[in-house]
């Protein structure tokens, strides 16, 4: 099953491998750990996704593999890692072509001056957020679409881990943001 709940789609030799439901032994906790280093490495949640799916059918596969010289969460952690990174290596070679309906389009209304200066700043944010350790990273891109509590449910983490690692998020933020643009930004009250 992945992550979000809907179940995986495997193959009829998947089936066969998968004879009894009840021997596989992903729980929730394991689900979400593999989706939360997905989700670090590859940087989008369909992405993630589809990691996450790979690397858990790749562990139910490998099962008899482990040999137990580390802890089990330790060995799923790294087949998702390794997961992910072969997802980039993948997605980096195969350049996929932009469609011209997928770029943006320039507002008529403004001028070129005012356009280049808004990419520039655009790219400044999103060098700074890029910087970002990833914990405080993935909570600040979470946070940007739901809310704490889903946040929170997603990542696997407390509610408080999610305002703080937030808090800290927008605090580095600001700070590289400061120094890349050469401000001082008042700190909100």
């Amino acid at each position: 099953m992945r992550v979000d709940g809907t179940p995986f789609s495997l193959t009829m030799n998947d089936m066969n491998v998968l004879t009894d439901k009840s021997s596989i032994p992903f729980g929730p906790e394991e689900r979400r750990l593999v989706y939360a280093v997905a989700r670090r490495i590859v940087g989008s949640d369909d992405d993630a996704d589809d990691v996450a799916q790979d690397a858990l059918l790749l562990a139910h596969r490998h099962l008899g593999d482990f040999r137990g010289e580390s802890r089990f969460r330790t060995w799923l952690y790294r087949i998702a890692t390794t997961t992910a990174l072969g997802h980039l290596r993948r997605t980096k070679r195969r350049r996929e072509h932009i469609p011209a309906s997928d770029v943006p389009l320039v507002d008529p209304a403004k001028s070129a001056e005012a356009t280049i200066a808004d990419a520039e700043l655009e790219s400044i944010v999103r060098e700074a957020i890029e910087k970002l350790e990833p914990p405080y990273r993935d909570v600040l891109i979470a946070r940007e679409q739901a809310t704490e509590a889903e946040v929170a449910a997603r990542l696997g983490i407390s509610l408080a881990n999610v305002k703080i690692r937030a808090h800290r998020a927008r605090k580095q933020l600001r700070a590289t943001l400061e120094q890349a643009l050469g401000l001082t930004v008042e700190a909100a009250a």
